[in-house]
């Protein structure tokens, strides 16, 4: 206004000199400070970012096993990872947003004066704009939630298969089946689903977009139209008109901006609230405090335990009673689904009993603290894992250890010749995924590092949850035995559908349709004539079969 009032008027050369000056001051000095600000919140984004994420994985790692199996938990947990980031603008966003309102309400405060001074009316209009244009945008963020929310989803699924595309391991499968079109098909499917889901969010918008710039054309075509009336009729200068035109938008902006704002903000929270309950989300096992007695028996019980897996109205085990004395040898067998593997998961607190207990010593196992109790338990399951970290790694998974017991573990399992050839010994990475002097092991080097890893906890309870089930009868016999021999005095338990390789043990356990139907010596139970007499007879005559076809004969009896 001053400006435009001294070029209309005295055009006083150091005047405008002045103002001019002091514009440009004004303007540096608050990019200066915008500057200023942006790189304190990159900074803090940065931060709380890492700071979340480690949160979340530390939750994830924390949660109860029987989580992770669960198709509901895991796209939370998607929720919660993409609420807290791109969704929301993490707390970057947050940050903006609480900014923008800070400097809407130095906007539209500022100009508050000016325009009640020179025309109060206008306000009234401009209030009755911003708040149907409030309503609007209340609506648009409301549909933007939902959308956003409805392709979570999605998007997990979109990842996993395109993730598949990636991943290395599978790329043998995926060429000799000649499944790229399979996997690209998956894909597709979700960028369609994801497509529909955008189309609609993006007609929802448009619409309004539509219904927000009427409004704000209604706003300009009253504010002018008022204002031009005026500086016609000389109730206003031309530097007042252009004050009041700038006043009114800038009202009108500050105070749209803080509404914006507020409902933005009410947005993100929706979405930082899916972080929250990931993160409150309640454990689904009890879990005691009491410590592992130093000083115990080892007697392991189910006791009438039934269980059936969360969403699932099948029981998986039904009314199961078991007593493994210590130092006992166990084979656990029967059909696939019979309920072996769940067994062991009860076994090992990985999940608890609808019903019934199982007990150490007699004392419930959830009266003790988890993390003891699970001490107690050496497991090498079927789909064991070996990660991309150092041979040392891989066994001692974190544990403080000396290089002796490494060592010890890798001999107990023949590996101590494969160490001599590693180029870094201990510290050589498994696989080559991010290292060059990383080592692809066989098959059954990569088995042998995983039953490694049990040698070298060194727990009172093993148990082999069939990770010979790829090598053939004779191997995985030899694999049984040699492990039966490192375990000493230790309580063992073995689950395999080959029963040769549970030859060796002191009770057999027959399970079927999640209930143990036979229990006892391999001898009652061949005498006894049932499940496991049949099974047993069945594999004999399979192998003997393969040896006259010139395959090579398994002597079963020997075993």
């Amino acid at each position: 206004k001053f400006v435009i009032d001294e070029l209309l008027g005295a055009q006083r050369a150091s005047v405008l000199a002045f103002l001019v000056a002091l514009l440009l001051v004004a303007n540096l000095a608050i990019h200066v400070l915008n500057n200023v600000r942006d790189y304190l919140m990159a900074e803090a984004g940065m931060f709380f970012d890492r700071k979340l994420e480690e949160l979340l994985g530390e939750k994830a790692m924390e949660m109860d096993f029987e989580y992770t199996e669960d198709p509901e938990v895991l796209t939370q947990m998607q929720k919660a990872k993409t609420g807290v980031t791109w969704y929301s603008g993490g707390i970057v966003g947050i940050g903006e947003n609480v900014a923008a309102i800070a400097s809407g309400i130095i906007q539209f405060a500022g100009t508050l004066y000016i325009i009640v001074l020179l025309s109060p009316w206008l306000i009234a209009v401009i209030l009755v704009i911003v708040a149907l244009s409030m309503a609007v945008a209340s609506a648009s963020q409301k549909a933007y939630v939902r959308f956003m929310k409805d392709l979570v989803g999605i998007n997990r699924r979109f990842g996993y298969y395109f993730g598949l595309l990636k991943d290395f391991r599978i790329a043998k499968d995926i060429r000799l089946y000649d499944a790229a079109d399979l996997f690209m098909k998956r894909v597709d499917r979700y960028i369609r689903d994801e497509w529909i889901v955008q189309d609609k969010r993006t007609v929802a918008q448009n619409r309004y977009d539509v219904a927000q710039s009427a409004l704000g054309a209604a706003q300009q075509s009253i504010m002018y139209g008022y204002l031009g009336l005026q500086a016609l009729a000389g109730a206003i200068t031309i530097g007042e008109f252009q004050m009041l035109a700038g006043a009114v938008g800038a009202f009108a902006g500050g105070l749209t901006t803080v509404l914006r704002q507020v409902i933005q903000i009410g947005k993100n929270a929706d979405f930082l609230k899916e972080y929250k309950v990931f993160m409150e989300m309640p454990a689904a096992k009890r879990s005691g405090s009491e410590p592992v007695p130093e000083e115990r028996r080892g007697v392991l019980e189910l006791r009438n335990v039934t269980f059936r897996y969360p969403r699932s109205g099948e029981a998986a085990l039904t009314d199961v009673s078991l007593v493994i004395e210590p130092g006992q040898r166990l084979a656990v067998v029967g059909p696939n689904g019979a309920g072996k593997t769940t067994f062991v998961k009860l076994l090992t607190r990985l999940y608890d009993p609808v019903e019934g207990q199982v007990l150490l010593d007699g004392r419930d196992v959830r009266d003790f603290a988890y993390e003891e109790y699970s001490k107690l338990f050496a497991v090498v399951f079927q789909d064991y894992k070996l990660l991309a970290f150092s041979v040392r790694d891989n066994l001692a998974m974190g544990e403080p250890h000396d290089d002796a017991r490494l060592l010890r573990a890798l001999a107990a399992v023949g590996l101590d010749g494969k160490l001599d050839e590693l180029p870094r010994g201990l510290d050589t990475p498994v696989n080559k995924i991010f290292d060059k002097d990383g080592v692809d092991f066989s098959g059954g080097e990569r088995q042998k590092l995983a039953i490694a890893r049990a040698v070298f906890r060194d727990a009172s309870v093993v148990i082999l949850d069939e990770p010979t089930a790829a090598l053939d009868p004779i191997s995985e016999y030899e694999v049984y035995r040699d492990f039966d021999r490192l375990v000493g005095g230790k309580t063992a338990i073995y689950i395999s559908h080959r029963l040769s390789s549970c030859r060796f043990c002191d009770r057999i356990a027959v399970f079927d349709q999640g209930r143990i139907v036979e229990y006892g010596t391999h001898n009652e139970l061949l005498a006894r004539g049932g499940l496991y007499a049949r099974l047993w007879n069945t594999q004999a005559e399979w192998y003997v079969e393969a040896g006259t076809s010139g395959a090579g004969v398994l002597d079963l009896k020997e075993m």
